[in-house]
């Protein structure tokens, strides 16, 4: 039970790799508050995650979250110190795409992907680094993408490349700004990975993704969700400014 007694607050956990984190943080002994704009999965699971939890004997609470809100996001951080007595980890997992090439894509596309992916970020930790300074355990895990440190491996990706390239940079400063509070920030880099947000839909997507990594399978939010269960635990604790990259053998390809 490596996170037993903590409390961790992570978006986007109703679906791919938040709800794989939430789960994995549950069973590691953590209080889990799901903060997602809905509460159905959007990767095909028949059951929400605090659900899922609860049935497996673990803890958690939904709470309605939207991370563009941020009196949404006040209140997500409220119930997890409300609920549980505090905060420890955040997660920021909520994450959004764009599939225009730069030229196509409108102010409303790009403030939208940033909003979320970027901005979400800022408002999250804004209203939880009281909490996480307060703890002697405070963790802040981001999930960037492979594509904000390499750049597409795929046209028409300029806008969600340019906010996770943010994200990349973003998590290094904050590991510099915290770090000697004793906040541990680090990100993860997810390469192809099936969920919600990146489906695969046919034969043809599986042989193409397949064709771009090293591994016989594509992967999924489970074979992420163990690094984010070691960043947030005190296997990690000397882990710092890091963009850890899950890929699959994407980059070195």
């Amino acid at each position: 039970m490596k996170l037993d007694g903590r409390v961790a607050l992570v978006t986007g956990a109703s679906s791919g790799i938040g709800r794989a984190i939430a789960l994995a943080f549950a069973s590691e002994g953590a209080s889990v508050v799901v903060a997602d704009i809905r509460e159905e999965s959007q990767s095909g699971e028949s059951e929400p995650t605090v659900e899922a939890i609860t049935a497996a004997g673990g803890t958690a609470i939904f709470q309605r979250t939207d991370v563009t809100d941020d009196a949404a996001v006040e209140a997500a951080v409220s119930t997890a110190v409300d609920s549980f007595g505090g905060l420890d980890i955040l997660v920021n997992a909520a994450g959004v795409t764009s599939n225009n090439p730069l030229h196509e894509v409108t102010d409303e596309e790009w403030d939208r992907v940033f909003a979320v992916n970027v901005t979400g970020i800022r408002r999250c930790i804004t209203h939880a680094i009281p909490h996480l300074r307060a703890s002697e355990y405070g963790r802040i895990i981001n999930i960037s993408s492979q594509r904000g440190l390499r750049g597409g491996g795929s046209p028409e990706k300029a806008t969600y490349v340019a906010s996770k390239g943010a994200v990349t940079n973003l998590t290094r400063q904050l590991a510099l700004d915290y770090g000697p509070e004793g906040i541990a920030v680090n990100a993860i880099c997810p390469g192809p990975v099936e969920s919600g947000m990146t489906p695969v839909e046919t034969a043809e997507q599986r042989e193409e993704l397949l064709d771009g990594i090293l591994t016989p399978f594509v992967g999924t939010p489970d074979d992420i969700a163990p690094a984010a269960v070691l960043l947030a635990s005190d296997d990690g604790r000397f882990i710092h400014g890091e963009n850890l990259v899950i890929d699959g053998g994407y980059l070195v390809k």
